[in-house]
């Protein structure tokens, strides 16, 4: 292009910017503010979407698109630029630089400005629980924990009729009696409290609101705080402490001696802090994670770090949206990622943040608070300042274990079947310390490897620190020809002053992991047992492993894929049930296969494996139903269960693979988790899926960014995410410009609802959109219309034995349950009938539509199941048997579909049939083969199905919900494990197997030792060639 001297040339961009209205100047009044336009706002939607980002390129691409097909007012790329860094720093821009102890910079998103935006957001803020809550016998959400009720600290304050009343605090209720609040909760009334007793926030499904406290009780002598603890409602209180103190002389007589050690009589320091605003505070849930910045195998590491809002329920924790990027870097160590994120969280809880309450249309003071770190096990043992899982104490939570030859004793081997002593950070801290005090010394490299040997304690915080100090005194201890060689004592000298140096003025205690000194956090005990890597890809992995090498070792493995291939997955919910992927890359599978597997293995293998090894399955089965409860009904039957159902698991793991106990911790792991489950909730609480999912979302932020510098660049793509997501869904901000709390325009609070696709996007589809009709919870519309049936031919008419002369029906194909499972013809459903609405299981045989309304069902036939008195003998499983009883019932009488299992076992079900393949949505002519059932009446439950288990539970007749304990003489069974132990080292050392050692006397005591089911040698005789050992499967 040639331009004349004189001349500029002025891009599209340019002219556009120039003609743009300025951001600054938009009206709060306009219907699409903060955005300048509806172009503006629609663009910037898109381009933040977290799944699906966009490049420079990309985003010039569209916008051009747009601009060409006649589109009015599209923004240019400059000016959504300009508006991006507008939105930033009008709603607050949270990124800030941070640089580690090493030198190391990084960026970090501020807490306080995520958790502000939490209760500024209506579709947070109304769903949060703002007091812990004492679900009574059960639990289902992680602030029914014992943590949140009983060793957090409590909300600071209540407010009733009014009044703001804050904890440890003297005040007066409703019957002139004094009281000092020091925990608040919800809580079921007593069932011979007053009904009349309500809550401060009427809402239907919140329970009232109590204060756990001690009495006082005014004397001549002085206030008297009662040793015991009692509880009060807070719709009681009456008088604050400010009312008591404004009473001339009513606080003159002071405390007793004996009360001092209780309370105070002076206002609470909250009270001055809050000025006039609620008080309440945000537990966060943490998680780190090591995770690729890159999409291609390469291996990119990064470190980062996400949290999530614990007032939240589960349901919306588990949601991709409600997760909150914190920090990331490829340079920085964990800890020291840690250590600024808990620096933010202290700067936050010591200053008050300040917020919105958009519930209550105030503002409030939050005050956020480490509720437990999640992640993986090696990161765990990081955070725990723990040698990690092949230490000889394996265990971050107790001092279980000792050396090899202790835990292959027969003490040391019970031992891993318990909880040891637990470990406490005070205990931790001073090992730690005792390292430091080891480095300078002679002899520290040994010193200290026996210390980390002995406790398992090494503090990857400051690890570098004792390194140096250990190499310097190497060096400065080394006798050389020439001068003389120092002497122990300038020796220690020079130590410490390097110490010193390396301190760079801060203290040890700053110096080491900085979760120890972290206020409301045990991380020995916040750091709990993570399901995803310890049962999924640990204990079910190594079973995996181990039972798929038994097949293709007995030549079995295809009878495994066809049985797999044929198994029934209507009811199972488990989509991951490929049978040819799950065999042909057997070595290779995530965690969403190894949890549909756990639900079918005892179908597959009953006749395929050793009866330990079916067994140890089956338990595996109830395990992963029993670990995966998202609403525990009775907490204290439910873990009783759990442990019984652990111990047992334990007890056949060591009659299949005794060594495995030993050499992989994650068995020992699953001893903690009863505890976990009660001090936070169930265990999919505490479950990293939700966070690993969103490794996806971060891995995108580094892709699109020019990796110049990826901490700053993720940081701020999460930051701009944020804002936006928070402005389109309601949520206030606060405009230094008119000093007050704003919100979007009219067309930004609404386009959400009205566009479903742009709000899943933002993954928020299961909030925005709108519910279906109730009306339509009959059918689901796949209907036949043109297949009109009498009255008179239906089945539903013979059952009924009833006339409805001229009526016809559709015959339909499915219908939707109460639970909103989708049921067919032939689907087996869980229904209830009579006025006592007993509940049974039937098979559908019919499906009737209403000739005048098509989405509504009428009847529907089913034919009955029956139980047996007895749970089958090998796969411990209720049994059924179908009936020729049918019954009709209503499409609102069914509850949910079950899964059923045809009892092959029983109806030695071996013959098989050629079913055509279909690919590409066509039949082929290829062939593969599936069982051919009997057609015989015999059925299973199948109880390990995580789809519906509630009411799967509840249907299986009381006296078959317990299963017998695999393992009865336990003694017997770990004295076994470790007496195979011996032999099979005994027999390694020697060279020989256990079968070709020459006789000895105690050849008779061996052959009465029954061979592990995975430790069994080959059938065929070796010969002169060294013994191989046969390769496993490498479990994670």
């Amino acid at each position: 292009l040639f331009v004349p001297r004189g001349h500029s040339v002025t891009s599209p961009d340019d002219i556009y910017d120039k003609a743009s209205a300025n951001f600054d100047t938009v009206s709060m009044n306009s219907p699409t503010y903060p955005w300048p336009s509806k172009a503006h706002f629609i663009t910037s939607l898109l381009f933040s979407s977290p799944r699906l980002p966009f490049s420079e390129t990309q985003k010039k691409a569209i916008l051009n698109w747009a601009r060409d097909l006649g589109a009015q007012n599209v923004p240019s790329l400059g000016s959504m630029k300009k508006c991006h860094t507008y939105l930033d720093n009008l709603v607050g821009n949270p990124t800030q630089q941070a640089t580690s102890r090493s030198g190391d910079v990084f960026y970090i998103n501020n807490i306080a400005e995520a958790i502000a935006k939490d209760y500024a957001n209506p579709l947070t803020r109304f769903a949060m629980k703002d007091y812990p809550e004492d679900g009574g016998e059960g639990m289902s959400q992680v602030f029914n924990g014992k943590k949140m009720l009983f060793d957090l600290p409590s909300p600071p304050a209540v407010r009733v009729d009014g009044t703001i009343y804050f904890t440890d605090e003297l005040l007066q209720d409703d019957s002139g009696d004094y009281f000092i609040p020091e925990r608040f909760f919800y809580a079921s009334p007593p069932a011979d409290s007053d009904s009349d007793d309500t809550e401060p926030r009427e809402h239907a499904d919140m329970k009232p609101l109590y204060a756990l406290g001690r009495a006082v009780e005014r004397t001549e002598a002085g206030f008297i705080v009662h040793d015991e603890q009692e509880i009060i409602p807070t719709s009681a209180f009456m008088r604050s402490f400010e009312d008591i103190a404004a009473t001339q002389g009513e606080l003159d007589c002071g405390l007793t001696a004996s009360s001092t050690k209780y309370a105070s009589l002076s206002p609470s320091p909250m009270r001055k802090k809050a000025n006039g605003r609620m008080v309440y505070t945000v537990p966060l849930i943490i998680f780190m994670d090591d995770v690729s910045g890159n999409i291609s195998k390469q291996w990119n590491k990064h470190h980062a770090i996400y949290m999530s809002n614990a007032n939240l329920p589960c349901e919306m924790l588990e949601k991709e949206f409600f997760v909150r990027f914190v920090t990331s870097s490829p340079h920085a160590a964990p800890m020291e990622l840690m250590r600024a994120m808990k620096q933010s969280i202290s700067d936050a809880a010591t200053s008050g943040v300040v917020a919105w309450d958009c519930k209550d249309n105030e503002e409030v003071l939050l005050i956020p608070c480490g509720l437990f770190l999640a992640g993986d096990n090696p990161m765990q043992a990081e955070e725990c300042s723990h040698a990690g899982l092949n230490c000889n104490y394996f265990c971050r939570t107790c001092d279980v274990g000792g050396t090899k030859e202790f835990k292959a004793s027969g003490d040391g081997y019970s031992s891993l079947f318990t909880s040891g002593n637990l470990r406490t950070p005070e205990g931790t801290a001073t090992n730690i310390q005792q390292q430091f005090e080891m480095a300078l010394k002679s002899g520290a490299t040994e010193k200290i490897k026996t210390s980390v040997s002995s406790t398992g304690i090494r503090d990857s915080a400051s690890i570098s620190i004792i390194n140096t100090l250990v190499e310097l005194g190497k060096k400065l201890r080394k006798r050389t020809a020439g001068p003389q060689a120092m002497s122990e004592a300038d020796v220690t000298a020079a130590l410490e002053k390097e110490f010193e140096k390396l301190l760079q003025g801060n203290t040890v205690d700053d110096t080491i992991n900085p979760l120890l000194g972290m206020d409301g956090l045990n991380m020995h005990m916040d750091t709990p047992t993570e399901i995803l890597h310890t049962v999924l890809l640990g204990v079910v992995k190594y079973f995996w492993g181990q039972t798929v090498f038994l097949l293709e070792k007995a030549k079995l493995m295809d009878v495994f894929q066809t049985r797999l291939h044929s198994v029934d997955t209507d009811g199972l919910n488990a989509p991951c049930l490929g049978a040819d992927y799950i065999c042909h890359y057997k070595g290779s599978l995530i965690g969403k296969h190894f949890k549909s597997l756990a639900q079918v293995m005892p179908f597959l293998i009953y006749d395929l494996v050793p009866s330990t090894v079916l067994n140890a399955w089956t338990i595996i089965g109830e395990l992963v139903v029993l670990i995966w409860h998202t609403n525990i009904l009775n907490t204290e039957v439910y873990l009783a269960t759990l442990s019984r159902t652990i111990e047992d698991f334990l007890n056949v793991t060591a009659q299949c693979s005794p060594s495995i106990i030993i050499s992989k911790p994650k068995f020992h792991f699953l001893i903690h988790l009863p505890a976990y489950i009660r001090r936070f909730g169930p265990a999919i609480v505490f479950s990293t899926e939700r966070y690993e999912s969103f490794n996806h979302v971060f891995r995108l932020s580094c892709i699109y960014s020019n990796r110049q510098a990826p901490s700053r660049d993720s940081c701020r793509t999460f930051a701009h995410q944020d804002i936006i997501k928070h402005v389109a869904t309601g949520g206030y901000w606060y405009d230094r410009k008119v000093a007050k709390w704003v919100r979007g325009g009219q067309v930004v609070l609404e386009y959400l609802d009205n566009h479903p696709e742009q709000a899943r996007l933002l993954a928020l589809s299961h909030f925005v959109q709108i519910p279906a009709a109730q009306s339509t919870s009959g059918a689901n519309g796949k209907t036949t219309r043109n297949d009109v049936v009498a009255w008179k031919n239906t089945r539903c008419a013979k059952t009924l034995k009833t006339a409805q002369p001229g009526i016809v029906y559709y015959c339909g194909k499915s219908v939707v349950a109460s639970e909103g499972d989708v049921a067919r013809l032939n689907s087996h459903i869980i229904f209830r009938q009579g006025a006592n609405e007993q509940v049974g299981i039937g098979r559908i045989r019919e499906i009737l539509i209403s000739s005048e309304d098509h989405e509504t069902v009428i009847h529907v036939a089913l034919q009955l199941f029956s139980f047996l008195d007895t749970l089958h003998a090998s796969v411990h499983l209720p049994r059924l048997n179908l009936m020729d009883d049918e019954v009709v019932v209503t499409a609102s009488d069914i509850i949910c579909i079950v899964n059923l299992q045809h009892n092959c076992i029983d109806s030695q079900c071996t013959d098989t049939l050629q079913q055509h393949v279909r690919q590409e949505r066509i039949e082929t002519s290829r062939t593969k083969p599936t069982i051919h059932h009997k057609s015989t009446p015999h059925f299973l439950v199948n109880t390990y199905s995580l789809h519906n288990y509630v009411h799967i539970h509840l249907v299986i007749p009381e006296t078959l919900r317990k299963t017998p304990l695999r393992v009865t003489n336990v003694a017997e069974v770990r004295a076994t494990a470790v007496q195979h132990m011996k032999e099979k080292k005994a027999s390694k050392k020697s060279g020989d197997t256990p079968q070709e050692a020459e006789s000895t006397e105690n050849d008779v005591e061996r052959s009465l030792v029954p061979v592990p089911a995975f430790n069994k040698p080959s059938a065929k005789p070796r010969t002169t060639a060294k013994p191989r050992t046969t390769a496993k499967p490498k479990a994670r």
